[in-house]
Parts: C-alpha cells; structure tokens; sequence
C-alpha cells in the first residue's frame, strides 16, 4: 500500500518536473526558430556591428 502511494508520489513530481523543463525549452526555443531554421538551411547571419556613440557637437 505505502509502496503504490509512493510511486504515485514519485511519478507525480518527476512527471510535472518534466513537463516543466519542456515548457521552459520550448518557449525558450519558440521565439527564435525562425533564426534557427534559417540558419539550418545554411544562411548564414551578418555579422554584429555595435551601436557607436554619438559625438558631442
């Protein structure tokens, strides 16, 4: 009997901790698979130009 409560336990925490980190990976991914599908197909990004600071007049 304890055994059978245990493994519901068990089961329970494992199985909402595992649809937690998939929650968290897909909406993590979701955002950017555009990126990441253009990036499969080979095309390649250009590169980061960083903002430069504007000169006092």
């Amino acid at each position: 009997m304890i055994h059978d409560i245990l493994v519901g336990a068990a089961l329970t925490v494992f199985g909402s901790a595992g649809a937690t980190a998939i929650g968290v990976i897909i909406t993590s991914v979701a955002p950017q698979w555009e990126r990441i599908y253009r990036l499969a197909l080979g095309n390649v990004e250009p590169n980061f130009v960083p903002l430069t600071r504007l000169r006092a007049r």
